[in-house]
Order: structure tokens, then C-alpha cells, then sequence
């Protein structure tokens, strides 16, 4: 039956986004993304797709439309609402890491769990939540040996996968990635993308990825270009 259809991951309606002191607009009339769909974002600099991401992230509010993230209308959220949803639902891999070099590999990987009590729930009683860090580690290619090691001290290419392990933590329902395989070399952008593609189909969860390599394309359900 069509009621029992599940709310797309994310939907977007007349939506405008006017930047400050600028003529230029970000304009989408309308835009569905299926819940478990792959879509890529792509566009030139400037084009609006960091913008984008943050008013899927409610960082940002439209100047006009509508955005709803997994069934919540983001505009009649309050700013806490927002960031408590964004904590609840979304995993985010960041182009820069914003890794916590203070902490060490497991406690940035934990760190979702500190914060949200709904990724901390949806942990399996089989396993801790610190046994669940060790098995997306471990799934995305990472020793063991480097887990109580501050994040400063690791490659580039192991930051980035600590950045989705942490994202993938708890598993929420929408992954966004901002050209998260940016800072890396051909074989590691090939290989870090196929590990992320294979945790985001395990959970079934959403993934909506920026980057401007359109060699990854055929890799998506969907691209969008801004």
C-alpha cells in the first residue's frame, strides 16, 4: 500500500539558498532520494555542492522550499533539533578528517556514541561498542595495532578510514561524504571507495557523496550535478 511506503532519505522542494552579499543562487525545484540509493554530487567550484551538503546536514537553513531528512521538516526544527538529528541519523566524512589528534584511533571512532544516546542503543548486545570500533577497523582495512595510537601519527590514507569508521558507528541511516578520497593517490582513492561502498550496502544505509572525479560515477544509482 502506498501509506506504508517508506519517507525518502531526503526530499527537497522550491528550495532556494541565496549566499550573503551575493547574487548567486543555489536553486533545486525538486529532488527524492530513495532510502538505501547511492547518489553522487557533482559540479564545478563554486557550483553550491558544500552548500548543498550543509542544508542536508541542517547546518544550513533555505532561503525559500523545503528540506526533509528522513521524514523531518527541517525547517520547523529548532537549532538544537537539528544538531540532535544530525547526530542521531547522519554519519559524516569530512574532506579534511576533523580527526581529534588529542585522542587516539578508538576514541575518535567512539566519539558518535558519546554523543548520541540512539547510536549508542543501536549497538548489538553482542558485542561492545568498542568491539563494534574494532570490527569497522577491521572491515575498512585497519590493524589493530594502530588503535591506541593518536590520529596524528597515521597516513593520510588511515585517517580516512578512521573518518568512516566513525561515521559508519552506530549505524545511521544516511551517510554523507564530503570528496572524502580527495586527499589520496589513485590506488588508494579506488580501494577506500570500494570499502565504503561495501559498509554502506551492508547497512543498507543512504550514501550522498560530492567529489569531481566522474570516473566513479557508474559506481552510484544516481548523479546529480549542481
Amino acid at each position: 500500500m502506498r501509506g506504508n511506503a517508506p519517507k525518502p532519505a531526503l526530499e527537497m522542494n522550491g528550495l532556494r539558498y541565496s549566499w550573503p552579499g551575493q547574487q548567486a543562487l543555489l536553486s533545486i525545484d525538486r529532488l527524492q532520494i530513495a532510502q538505501g540509493s547511492k547518489v553522487l554530487v557533482q559540479g564545478p567550484s563554486g557550483s553550491g555542492k558544500t552548500t548543498f551538503l550543509s542544508l542536508v546536514t541542517g547546518v544550513l537553513t533555505p532561503s525559500m522550499g523545503s528540506v526533509h531528512v528522513l521524514g523531518h521538516d527541517l525547517n520547523t526544527l529548532t537549532p538544537a533539533q537539528r544538531d540532535a538529528l544530525r547526530g542521531d541519523t547522519m554519519g559524516v566524512i569530512f574532506q579534511m578528517f576533523n580527526l581529534l589528534p588529542f585522542l587516539t584511533v578508538l576514541d575518535n571512532v567512539l566519539l558518535p556514541l558519546r554523543l548520541s544516546q540512539k547510536r549508542r542503543q543501536s549497538i548489538t548486545q553482542e558485542r561492545t561498542s568498542a568491539q563494534e570500533a574494532h570490527r569497522l577497523l577491521d572491515a575498512l582495512g585497519l590493524s589493530r595495532a594502530i588503535t591506541e595510537r593518536p590520529t596524528h601519527q597515521l597516513s593520510i590514507g588511515q585517517q580516512q578510514r578512521v573518518a568512516a569508521a566513525r561515521a559508519f558507528i552506530g549505524n545511521p541511516p544516511l551517510i554523507i561524504a564530503d570528496e572524502p578520497t580527495s586527499a589520496l593517490d589513485e590506488e588508494n582513492q579506488n580501494e577506500f571507495l570500494a570499502l565504503l561502498i561495501q559498509q554502506v550496502q551492508q547497512t543498507n544505509a543512504t550514501l550522498i557523496m560530492v567529489s569531481h572525479d566522474s570516473r566513479i560515477a557508474e559506481r552510484f544509482d544516481q548523479v546529480m550535478t549542481l
